[in-house]
């Protein structure tokens, strides 16, 4: 949810920086006024959990990534004017150290995610607070413990309302670029509200909101039951918080691009089974199909849910596809779809392309069949007269020539070799559908958004059981 530096025009940032300037200030005296000086360790505490908190990204669909902010439970513990001055200390720090949202975006930041998540999270607790307020004052047994509950209950739905708010003021403010500066502008952001609204907003609907909820929840019951300190207590959530973002955040799953055979039908995909995911068709950027003969066939796009149907004229031996994945950079928080100008303190940038080949049938001809791809995987021998546990011979081609030392992994993500100094591995076969991928990266000159040419190359082929 960070806006990264060249985002937003000067007419939003240098806006939101005027206002920002004014919500610091008073927020400043605010605190100042009505935070006593033992407190003072309990802000110091507010600002490095929100940090930890939003360091752990959560993957979503399209590869790109959001995060909880902890915004909502310090507003509830410290006060609003209070966390706006913890998150916006976490958010500084983290776009001029880390790189993680952009300088020129810092006050756009923070007032998303410092400002109004944390004012709308505090006021929607207030509101279940304010209804829940007879049973948790003076009350014991039973209707106590209710009131607790139902408290415990509000502040996680103050969460998810908080970020959820960040979330459409983030969408809102990339949304509206195209109308200020003119949608074929290349120098902000390019895409309109009915592309940001989906993209932003509804995942935090979903996973990341209900993922801020749980957090918070949890954190704010141990608080509330512990009997330590509030600095000691702040403390051990911090340790909670990230124990519970550890088990909780999913660890993003490899992905590849390959061509498989399913009923009558030829799907280029982006994953395998449950785990394809939805791929824009622009990245696709040649098709080729060849029959037994090594005569080139037509060949029609159709797109799918999570996948591209390849339409064929003709009986295909041979089907070959490239795709520039585009430009991505790799920063302390993982890697970004963004090219390297576009990002903050990047670790390394590339652009990726994939080529993906399916074999049908085999001869010769085909054997020789390579589409003109950059980056092949080629068997020396008939795969379809394997048998499940033998070892199949492929060579590793790049521009038609050998590379040696190359990792090849399999079906399941395992290493199975690297290739010799001819190129050359033995793979073993199994029944099914089978797939060998490999990967080469080349250094790359003359381009500023690029340090390297990352090509993925995958292969695949059936083998009855």
């Amino acid at each position: 949810m960070h806006i990264p530096d060249g985002y937003l025009g000067p007419p939003t940032y240098g806006s939101l920086w005027a206002a920002m300037l004014g919500i610091w200030s008073y927020a400043a005296r605010k605190v100042q006024r009505e935070l006593k000086e033992t407190q003072l360790p309990h802000l110091a505490m507010a600002s490095a959990f929100s940090f930890v908190a939003m360091i752990f990204a959560v993957p979503l669909p399209g590869g790109t990534t959001a995060h909880i902010t902890g915004a909502t439970l310090i507003a509830i513990l410290l006060g609003p004017w209070t966390a706006v001055i913890a998150v916006s200390t976490a958010l500084v720090i983290q776009a001029l150290l880390f790189g993680d949202g952009g300088v020129t975006a810092i006050a756009a930041n923070c007032f998303n995610i410092a400002f109004a998540s944390s004012f709308a999270g505090y006021g929607a607790y207030r509101l279940i607070a304010a209804v829940n307020g007879r049973l948790r004052a003076g009350k014991e047994g039973e209707q106590h413990r209710f009131g607790l509950i139902v408290n415990t209950a509000g502040t996680a739905f103050a969460s998810y309302v908080g970020i959820n708010v960040a979330a459409v003021l983030t969408a809102l403010e990339l949304g509206i670029q195209p109308m200020i500066h003119g949608s074929q502008s290349s120098s902000y952001f390019p895409y309109g509200l009915t592309v940001t609204f989906p993209a932003v907003v509804i995942p935090h609907l979903t996973l990341v909101g209900a993922l801020e909820a749980v957090v918070t929840a949890a954190v704010f019951t141990f608080l509330q039951k512990g009997r330590n300190t509030m600095t000691t207590r702040i403390g051990m959530a911090l340790a909670m918080t990230v124990s519970l973002l550890l088990v909780q955040v999913p660890a993003a799953s490899a992905h590849d691009y390959l061509i498989e055979q399913k009923g009558n039908d030829l799907l280029l995909l982006y994953g395998h089974g449950e785990q394809a995911m939805d791929f824009e068709a622009s990245k696709v950027s040649k098709l080729k199909a060849v029959d037994a003969q090594g005569k080139d066939l037509a060949v029609q796009k159709e797109q799918r849910s999570k996948a591209m149907a390849l339409k064929i004229a003709g009986q295909p031996a041979a089907v070959m596809a490239e795709l520039d994945n585009g430009y991505w950079s790799k920063t302390i928080y993982g890697w970004k779809e963004l090219p390297k100008r576009k990002a903050s303190r990047v670790v390394e940038a590339v652009r990726s392309l994939y080529f993906t080949k399916t074999l049908l049938s085999w001869n010769a001809t085909i054997q020789e069949a390579s589409g003109g791809m950059r980056l092949e995987i080629a068997p020396m021998s008939d795969p379809f007269a394997s048998k499940p546990g033998d070892q199949l011979s492929v060579k590793v081609l790049g521009s038609g020539k050998p590379l040696a030392g190359l990792e090849v992994i399999g079906f399941d993500h395992t290493k199975r070799g690297t290739t010799d100094k001819d190129g050359l591995i033995k793979v073993p076969i199994s029944a099914g559908l089978n797939l060998i991928t490999v990967e080469y990266k080349e250094k790359i000159k003359d381009d500023p958004d690029a340090d390297a040419l990352s090509m993925t190359a995958t292969l695949t082929f059936e083998v009855k059981k």
